[in-house]
């Protein structure tokens, strides 16, 4: 049964929407379960990941060796999506989307029922590894986006889909502090079966199984380009890859990310020690930034597709996100300042990552529009995967202003190339 483009769209966003919102849900959850498994002194595995995080602490404070210590687990996450997310985008190419997502979706719902049994910490970092290389199927997605819209419509697209991670990315965290009170499950966890928070890890499953239900009833299979390029992952053939331009935006991306998510990490810290905000305020702050995010790529994004250049957008959203970072690190001790400087941030980085996106599409033929997407999504996970370890100890060694201050000189950096970047000449 055929679907209409609209329709596709929609759906897509949706898949990307609880995809997200399952992932998020554990983000409010992470420092209990962390205790949780400190407080079993005889987990080997979790002392060896403890240690590792103290040397790098330098020997600091327990609540900074701790904060390394979950920034090590997003790492091996993202670390993962850095390796298969072009993995997933290739397979696509040869398979199809739906069968690639169908898969992922129904490797996360394993990762999120062995997180739903982790009353040991080996079997928590089991279910991160799988969930994390699952976590490369939005290059699969956006891959599915690109097939739907024209060269014009690009952009707005994107936007549609970066507005689903975003709206996911607010709603997974609330849902997880809504449901870290259920108690249906909690004497299966108090005999020891299951992990601390048992209710949330079993939603995330549920929303898991919506998403692969979604794209099994709604998403059609699509037909398979024939594919000359033999190679599985593109970064085993870098110099072979046509585009040079796809490379360069892909390292743009990498450096974007970079210094955008090294903010997000430590801005919590900068919440809690400067405003003595508790997690529910700084959970209110990040849903008053994805609400940014939300409205501008659902909104701004598809206004300007078709009518400004895909580079113009992301140079745009540069020069936002910079002006934003600079408030930051001048007035951020200052309430209205914060408020005002996250505005910019938020507003500009929305402009930002539906732009590149597109922009990368861009630089790919029809059959290879997975293993651009993948190469272009895995370099910002490689992004993702160092900024938690690299600004959180910019952040404890040298305090949150000379943090602040190398996101802004990132920012500037990636603004200046982007305005080098050569847009495609049709």
């Amino acid at each position: 049964m055929s679907q209409s483009p609209k329709k596709i769209q929609f759906i897509l966003f949706l898949i990307v929407f609880t995809d997200m919102m399952g992932f998020s849900l554990l983000f409010p959850l992470f420092p209990k379960t962390l205790e949780f498994f400190l407080s079993k002194g005889d987990d080997v595995f979790f002392r060896t990941f403890y240690s590792f995080a103290n040397i790098l602490s330098f020997g600091g404070e327990t609540k900074y060796t701790f904060v390394l210590f979950g920034g090590i687990l997003g790492s091996i996450y993202s670390f993962l999506q850095f390796l298969a997310a072009p993995v997933w985008g290739r397979l696509s190419d040869h398979s199809g989307r739906r069968a690639i997502l169908l898969f992922t979706t129904f490797g996360n719902t394993i990762g999120y029922v062995i997180w739903l049994f982790s009353s040991q910490f080996w079997m928590f970092v089991v279910s991160r590894v799988i969930t994390g290389m699952m976590g490369g199927n939005l290059s699969v997605a956006s891959a599915a986006m690109a097939d739907q819209t024209d060269e014009k419509s690009r952009a707005a697209g994107m936007g549609i889909l970066g507005a689903g991670i975003g709206l996911g990315f607010v709603m997974g965290p609330l849902l997880g502090g809504i449901s870290s009170q259920w108690t249906f499950l909690d004497s299966l966890y108090q005999e020891g079966t299951f992990v601390i928070f048992p209710a949330s890890a079993f939603f995330s499953i549920f929303v898991s199984l919506v998403s692969m239900v979604l794209v099994y009833l709604f998403l059609p299979a699509t037909r398979p380009e024939k594919v000359q390029e033999k190679e599985i992952h593109p970064f085993l053939s870098l110099k072979k890859i046509e585009s040079r331009n796809l490379v360069r935006i892909s390292l743009l991306n990498l450096l974007f990310v970079l210094s955008f998510s090294g903010f997000e990490f430590v801005v919590n810290f900068f919440l809690s020690d400067t405003y003595h905000f508790s997690p529910k305020q700084i959970g209110f702050t990040f849903l008053y930034i994805g609400i940014i995010i939300i409205l501008v790529q659902g909104g701004v994004v598809r206004r300007l597709s078709g009518k400004i250049s895909e580079k113009k957008i992301s140079l745009y959203g540069g020069f936002i996100v910079v002006l934003g970072m600079a408030l930051l690190v001048l007035f951020g001790s200052e309430f209205v300042g914060l408020l005002v400087s996250l505005f910019f941030l938020a507003f500009g980085s929305a402009l930002v990552n539906p732009g590149l996106s597109s922009f990368a599409s861009l630089e790919s033929g029809k059959g290879d529009l997975g293993r651009s997407l993948g190469l272009f999504r895995s370099f910002g996970s490689l992004g993702r995967a160092v900024s938690p370890i690299v600004f959180s100890l910019l952040y404890f060694q040298k305090g949150p202003s000379f943090a602040f201050f190398v996101s802004l000189l990132l920012l500037c950096g990636f603004t200046i190339l982007l305005g080098k970047q050569q847009e495609r000449t049709t």
